[in-house]
């Protein structure tokens, strides 16, 4: 049980006493047994408006929904006590007025008195009747209350029930993340890599063609010097040998 059904119920009950004690003070004669009735009341009263400051004390740190629900609650108990506490006041009138008459009149009540005190007696009965509608109402809001109780329970279940898949799934981006991070490091390293690699291939390219541009040189050059030294040189005519003359 909560503790705003807590009060409820004690309100409830102390609602029933103070009932109880205005019924018996239109029926004590006895003045000293009805001064004890009223300050039992009056004990009672304090009793509830104390529990009624609880209870809306309490209802001010509920959830809207249960909130406004107990504030009808509150405003429907504040009015049953205001009515219990005019009965009351109109049964001490009474009592007090039965008194005077009865020391005036020491013969017995006339029947003006009788016909008020039954009217009254009427009256709290339709009080009873009323507090006891209030109770079985009381009853019911407090079954709605359990049901609410109930779906609220499943609600916060289902909410601390998806946090921890949220919660899960956080961890697990988390990690993702620290992965990816990892990857493009190694990604960039290759990168750098590759781009290192072909400055290299491009630079040794280059060595290599200008060697073979240096062996090409060296290996034509000597072959162009010989052709032209030949071509430089003067040719010299070539004698032919005579045959010697016939003898006689």
């Amino acid at each position: 049980m909560s503790l705003l059904e807590t009060y409820e119920q004690q309100f409830g009950i102390t609602i029933a006493e103070i009932t109880s004690k205005i019924n018996q003070i239109s029926r004590i004669s006895d003045p000293d047994e009805r001064q004890s009735a009223e300050s039992q009341a009056e004990r009672l009263f304090a009793e509830a408006r104390e529990t009624l400051e609880q209870l809306e004390l309490e209802t001010r740190s509920q959830p809207p929904s249960i909130r406004q629900k107990y504030s009808t609650r509150l405003q429907s108990y504040t009015a049953e006590q205001k009515k219990l506490e005019n009965d009351f006041k109109q049964a001490k009138d009474f009592a007090q007025r039965q008194q005077q008459r009865d020391e005036l009149f020491s013969s017995g009540a006339d029947d003006n008195n009788y016909h008020a005190a039954s009217e009254y007696r009427a009256r709290l009965l339709d009080n009873t009747e009323r507090l006891e509608r209030t109770g079985r109402r009381m009853e019911e809001g407090l079954g709605s209350v359990y049901e609410t109780e109930r779906v609220g329970r499943d609600i916060l279940a289902d909410l601390a029930s998806q946090r921890e898949t949220l919660t899960r799934s956080r961890d697990k981006l988390k990690s993702t993340n620290q992965d990816l991070g990892s990857s493009s490091r190694i990604l960039g390293g290759m990168m750098r890599r590759v781009v290192q690699n072909r400055a290299l291939l491009l630079l040794i390219l280059g060595v290599m063609l200008l060697v073979i541009g240096a062996v090409l040189y060296v290996a034509l050059k000597p072959r162009t010097l010989h052709i032209g030294a030949d071509s430089a040189t003067p040719t010299t005519p070539t004698k032919l040998p005579v045959a010697p003359a016939p003898v006689p």
